[in-house]
């Protein structure tokens, strides 16, 4: 009837006053009440008692549906044990006295004994009653359906009823089993009671199917909170709502998109900014609920496999794209399950970073791997990617041909015209010859003044001659600067065919770049076919390698310095040294020419160790004051970093020269890293040495490979700052890769930096250092000096 009651406060108390009495009353009448039924069945008031006060129990923890009502429980029994312990003692102390009058001849060792056994029972009853409660708990997420749940819980009620049957007069030891039989009753009689009760909470859970429901949904309890004392709780609730107020903060203000996913992978919340990723025009926040945003981020394969990986208890994630009205956006997206206290699986988690910015910049650094930063015309590496894959086998009455462009006389429109009448000509050359292609070939820019045309589609060697002469007559007609300067131009071209000449890439690079080498050596305006006997011809250059093996160890390689300015403080803070060789036979040879020398014949890491050591004895010739304030840049190959024993020679020179390695700065082409073992890297990072990426954005590498390598600076190449601020693309371009930088945590130096312009654009950025012709061209070590002595050092 107290489970029919509406109001919740009237329907517990009464429930508790309930429960109080049965505890109560159940300790009297196990020692006043007995009955013996059929069969030998024997029943005790304590045993009615003990039954209705279980069952009372289970039925009050889920009409409430508060397990917490158990500690208020254990905390009665305790309480209400107390009491009859103490009653109990009284009234065996009473009847025991010689005054009292004992007219029902009550035996006062039936209240003795009984004490001992409130006790037991007490603990035991706290015991099944939390039994009850976890058997529940499990029984609820394993067990389907309403009803097998109520037969199987009822079931469970039987058996622990039976099971205080069983181990009550075994621990009961001491009691004699007819004083026993008398105050709590038989085993028969604990069998009846539980089936007796049993049926009646069968009964009852399976008429309140809604009430039963409800408690189903609910999630599983947390026994150690369960367990912990009233202030403990108050505690950990008070920490857990402190976690909530955290976690929703985060959830409110954080600039990714967070959404909470049910198990249809359906919205359920999201936050404002997953909103303004995903739909910028609504400002309402839940707009996206219900909304299956992984049907809209991936396509329908790539959707299955992540949903199947999280479904097994596995996160995903992966880069995808989605459109806005604005543009097409980008973003890392990653999916990770929620798991429940039983290990099963309740929510998704969906958080999404947009890298928009970073994918656009990442695909303009890839343009810029494969193209020219001035012409946008295909570059160096793209024109041998289309080779391998143009150069197939042979088909019978077609020819391709390579032909390598090289403008004459135009350095020396550069040196008289600036750099940006040589951009301008650059550009007009590009038009031109573009428009003299069409539907003929392909046109890269390989160089400074250095073209390619690929054509594919020629049905004899003659056609090639042709064409080249077209594009020579096209060069030679004069160039307009300006309104008052028009100057003449005029190109070699060298050509090799294939298969006449050449099968494979390499092979018809190297023919053309000879054939043009002999055009070059005839004089300006000349094409050249390629021919067998020209590669003989190539001996200057290893007469020139010969030359340079033996400047190494005659001692004509010098080095110069070029200063390296901060922007911020505008003072030297260090210098790059510049390798140079002034030949007792051949006169000066330009960097130009030794370096790819010396690439090509092996000899990069004696050059470079004769460039450390000649920096290292320079540098002990500066006075004190100056030298301990420098950084000194030195070059290194990507062959010098598969020298094993670079690192300990390098090391041993410092040693040898008092010095240290943290005064020193390596620096490495980006395109070096394509082929480097990292962990080279690594040890020269652990060295001492400060590591530097130069001529960054010229190569391509992945920005998150970039992420993972121990670089200290970032050199832009000079090639991006030529253009600045003119160029509103070259200025983009300049502004992301400093920003990437900074976010690299890199220092950021700028290169050939020799205008005012570039130096103001450069420091609004927050470059930090730049070095070029504004400043100072490379010096002999003794003029760097004296411009130490004129222009401020840094502190």
């Amino acid at each position: 009837m107290l489970s029919l009651e509406k109001n919740p406060h009237i329907r517990r108390v009464s429930l508790y006053i309930y429960v109080s009495l049965v505890l109560l009353m159940g300790g009297f009448l196990g020692a006043v009440f007995s009955i013996e039924l059929f069969n030998s069945i024997k029943l005790s008031g304590g045993t009615i008692a003990y039954g209705g006060f279980m069952m009372a129990c289970v039925l009050l923890t889920f009409l409430e549906r508060d397990v917490f009502i158990l500690q208020n429980i254990m905390r009665l029994v305790f309480t209400v044990g107390i009491f009859k312990v103490l009653l109990f003692a009284i009234v065996v102390k009473t009847l025991q006295a010689d005054r009292v009058i004992n007219a029902l001849d009550v035996p006062d060792t039936l209240f003795e004994l009984s004490i001992p056994l409130i006790i037991l029972g007490a603990v035991l009853i706290i015991i099944e009653l939390y039994l009850l409660i976890f058997m529940f708990d499990r029984f609820k997420y394993k067990i389907k359906g309403h009803a097998m749940l109520s037969l199987a819980y009822s079931l469970s009620f039987i058996l622990v009823i039976i099971a205080d049957g069983i181990l009550f007069p075994l621990l009961a030891f001491g009691v004699q089993s007819e004083t026993f039989e008398l105050i709590i009753g038989n085993f028969s009689g604990k069998v009846l009671i539980g089936c007796t009760y049993g049926l009646f909470l069968f009964t009852f859970l399976l008429l309140s199917r809604q009430r039963m429901e409800r408690v189903v949904q609910e999630p599983l309890l947390d026994w150690n909170l369960l367990l912990t004392s009233g202030k403990d709780i108050v505690e950990k609730m008070d920490r857990r709502e402190q976690q909530l107020r955290q976690a929703k903060t985060v959830f409110e203000t954080s600039r990714e998109g967070i959404a909470i996913l049910n198990m249809d992978f359906a919205v359920v919340d999201a936050n404002c900014a997953l909103v303004n990723m995903v739909n910028p025009v609504s400002a309402d926040q839940g707009v996206l609920r219900n909304e299956k945003l992984l049907e809209r981020f991936l396509s329908p394969e790539t959707g299955k496999i992540a949903q199947q990986t999280l479904q097994s208890g596995e996160s995903w994630s992966g880069e995808i794209h989605w459109s806005s009205p604005e543009m097409r956006r980008y973003g890392m997206l990653n999916l990770v399950p929620v798991i429940d206290r039983i290990g099963g699986i309740s929510h998704f988690t969906l958080s999404l970073t947009e890298i928009s910015e970073l994918v656009h910049a990442r695909e303009e650094l890839r343009f810029l791997a494969n193209h020219d930063v001035l012409t946008a015309l295909p570059n160096r590496r793209q024109l041998h990617n289309v080779l391998a894959k143009d150069l197939q086998p042979f088909s019978g009455g077609i020819c391709k041909a390579l032909l390598i462009v090289d403008l004459d006389n135009f350095k020396q429109i550069n040196d008289s015209f600036g750099h940006v009448a040589g951009d301008e000509l650059l550009l007009d050359f590009t038009h031109r010859l573009s428009f003299c292609l069409l539907g003929k070939g392909r046109l890269f820019r390989i160089g400074g003044d250095e073209f390619a045309i690929w054509t594919h589609s020629l049905s004899s060697v003659d056609h090639a001659q042709e064409l080249a002469e077209a594009v020579r007559r096209e060069a030679s007609k004069p160039f307009r600067l300006d309104e008052q300067n028009l100057v003449p131009l005029n190109c070699c071209i060298g050509i090799s065919v294939y298969p006449q000449h050449a099968k494979d890439v390499k092979t018809i690079y190297q023919q053309a770049d000879t054939a043009l080498y002999w055009a070059k050596g005839l004089g300006k305006g000349n094409i050249k076919l390629y021919k067998q006997g020209m590669t003989d011809s190539r001996r200057q250059s290893l007469q020139l390698e010969t030359a340079l093996r033996e400047a190494l160890t005659e001692n004509e390689i010098e080095v110069y310095w070029q200063p390296q300015i901060s922007l911020h403080a505008n003072h030297i803070t260090g210098a790059e040294v510049l390798a140079r060789w002034q030949s007792k036979a051949l006169g000066w040879i330009t960097p130009d020419i030794f370096i790819p020398v010396a690439e090509s014949a092996g000899l990069m890491s004696a050059l470079t160790r004769v460039v450390f050591a000649k920096a290292c004895e320079a540098l002990i010739q500066m006075p004190a004051a100056l030298r301990d304030k420098l950084i000194i840049a030195v070059n290194l190959s990507a062959r010098d970093m598969s020298d094993s024993l670079l690192l300990s020679d390098l090391l041993n020179l410092l040693t040898a020269h008092g010095l240290v390695a943290t005064q020193f700065e390596l620096e490495l082409t980006e395109n070096a890293l394509l082929d480097m073992d990292t962990q080279s890297l690594t040890s020269f990072k652990q060295a001492g040495f400060s590591l530097a990426l130069d001529d960054f954005g010229t190569g391509y590498s992945s920005l998150a490979y970039l992420n993972t390598l121990p670089f200290d600076v970032l050199k832009i190449d000079k090639s991006f700052i030529a253009q600045i601020p003119k160029e509103s693309s070259s200025c983009a371009l300049t502004r992301s890769i400093i920003q990437m930088g900074r976010e690299l945590g890199c220092e950021i130096v700028a290169e050939g930096v020799e205008t005012t312009e570039q130096a103001a654009f450069l420091a609004a950025e927050q470059c930090q250092k730049v070095q070029g012709f504004l400043y100072s061209k490379p010096l002999p070590v003794g003029e760097f000096i004296e411009f130490c002595r004129l222009y401020p050092v840094r502190e």
